[in-house]
Order: C-alpha cells, then sequence, then structure tokens
C-alpha cells in the first residue's frame, strides 16, 4: 500500500465521502496533507479513530468532574432536606393521592341527586331548589378542599450518610427517631 493516498482512497478506507475527508481536513485539522494535496494513510487512519472513538477519555479535567461530582452530590442532599420539610414528594405519591381524592370527589358528585332528590319532590319553589342543591354541591366541594399534607407522607424521610441508604420513618439508624414532614417524632 502506498504511503501517500488520495482523499478518494482515504474516504474509502475509512468508509466515509471523499467530501468528509475534506471537511475533516479543513475543519478540524485531524488528516495533514503533503505538498501534492496526498494524505499520510497510517497517521490519518490513527488520528480519524482516535477522534472518533476516544475524544472524551483524552481532555478529561479532573478538576471540573469532582466539581460535577459535588455540584451533584449537593443537589441529591437539597432534594432529600426538601423531601424530609415535606416541600417535595415522590411524583407516585402525588399521583395516588390526586386519584383518590378525584374519584371520591366524582363519587360524592354523582351521588348528589340521588341525595337531594327526596328533598326536592313538590318543591315548587325555585330559590329552594336552588339553595338545596347549592348547598350540597359547596358541602363536597368543601370536602374536597380539606387539603391535608399527611395524605402525602411516603414514608421515606432521609439519607443515613455513612451507607448512602435511604431510611424510612421506621428505621432508627444513628440519627434517633424518624421524623414525619413537621418535623415531630413519629411512634412517639
Amino acid at each position: 500500500m502506498a504511503k501517500f493516498i488520495t482523499a478518494r482512497y482515504l474516504a474509502e478506507i475509512l468508509g466515509i465521502t471523499e467530501r468528509r475527508v475534506n471537511q475533516i481536513s479543513n475543519e478540524k485539522k485531524i488528516f495533514t496533507r503533503d505538498l501534492n494535496g496526498k494524505y499520510q494513510v497510517v497517521e490519518c487512519v490513527a488520528a480519524y479513530y482516535k477522534e472518533k472513538y476516544l475524544p472524551a477519555s483524552r481532555n478529561i479535567d479532573y478538576e471540573e468532574e469532582k466539581a460535577r461530582h459535588e455540584r451533584a452530590k449537593r443537589e441529591k442532599q437539597e432534594l432529600l432536606l426538601a423531601k424530609m420539610k415535606g416541600e417535595l414528594h415522590e411524583a407516585a405519591t402525588v399521583e395516588n393521592v390526586l386519584t383518590n381524592m378525584l374519584v371520591t370527589f366524582r363519587t360524592r358528585m354523582l351521588g348528589v341527586p340521588t341525595k337531594i332528590a327526596p328533598t326536592l319532590i313538590g318543591q315548587k319553589n325555585i330559590s329552594k331548589i336552588t339553595d338545596i342543591i347549592d348547598r350540597e354541591i359547596r358541602e363536597v366541594l368543601t370536602e374536597l378542599s380539606e387539603y391535608d399534607p399527611a395524605m402525602f407522607a411516603d414514608g421515606e424521610v432521609y439519607l443515613d450518610d455513612e451507607n448512602d441508604q435511604t431510611l424510612s420513618e421506621g428505621d432508627q439508624g444513628s440519627r434517633g427517631p424518624a421524623a414525619n414532614p413537621n418535623g415531630q417524632p413519629v411512634g412517639g
């Protein structure tokens, strides 16, 4: 095999187009040409595969990676703290609570006609009928509005730093009794 080859032959060897060879040569300066515009085959093939398959490993900045790792650890701890304070909840927990609330609301709303129908029989006063319907709907809506943060308690409260494991409310660990989202000890 020739030591110097044209862009077309280099493209065939690498499995890319001749245009791409020229583009890489001009933009990335991976391939170098001699004075005749030909490429040194061994160096170009090695440089191409080194650039294609090893780009991340040759430019690792240890300090930057360490900073990213520390930032990720801090964010994880912030999320766990928000969860301990009851400011953050698992998506599945929120979905379950809201589903239960809406199913209960739907059931109560569908039961309104059956509940008030007997009291509306024989009523001829429109304002009295409206008041009965309004009172019943407001009762159902009031029940829906009674939000209780305890409904979102999902059990996992804090992280055991020594073992990097999440402890549930029932676990004691080295931190003493577990606390509910309001900061009160559980079970005590």
